[in-house]
């Protein structure tokens, strides 16, 4: 007696090794997207922090002379904040092979402000140097 086996369907491990070939395809893609949605997220943060920067330098620009140290929050954005900094400027500076040099300039200041986003993420820094006559 003869007994044909029939060739129409596919066997356990057949499928088995196709759903875990799967499995990984579609961890791959998804782990993608993933990664994609927090450089989107990041990227709006960084814009939104640009933003209040502006508005932030904006309100204060006519301020410098009361200014040496503030914090506040920002409106229109809640949770967002500020804090700027007002101090002499110092440059360290190291020629090669040489000790670390400071030098001050009683010409200018900086300013530091630092934006701080909502839900403890990550800070947004903005230095920059303004004549001590403005002050």
């Amino acid at each position: 007696m003869i007994v044909k086996r029939s060739s129409s369907g596919f066997t356990l491990i057949e499928v088995l090794v196709a759903t875990v070939i799967m499995g990984i395809a579609l961890g791959v893609l998804v782990s993608g997207f993933a990664q994609g949605h927090r450089q989107a997220f990041r990227g709006d943060m960084a814009r939104e922090a640009a933003y209040t920067a502006e508005s932030v330098l904006y309100e204060l620009s006519h301020e410098f002379e009361s200014l040496s140290s503030i914090e506040g929050d920002v409106e229109g954005n809640p949770g967002w904040s500020y804090r700027v900094e007002i101090r002499d400027l110092v440059l360290n500076i190291t020629a090669e092979d040489q000790e670390e040099k400071e030098i001050a300039i009683p010409e200018l200041k900086e300013l530091v402000l630092t934006i701080l986003p909502p839900h403890n993420a990550h800070s947004f820094v903005l230095t920059s140097w303004i004549s001590a006559e403005e002050i």
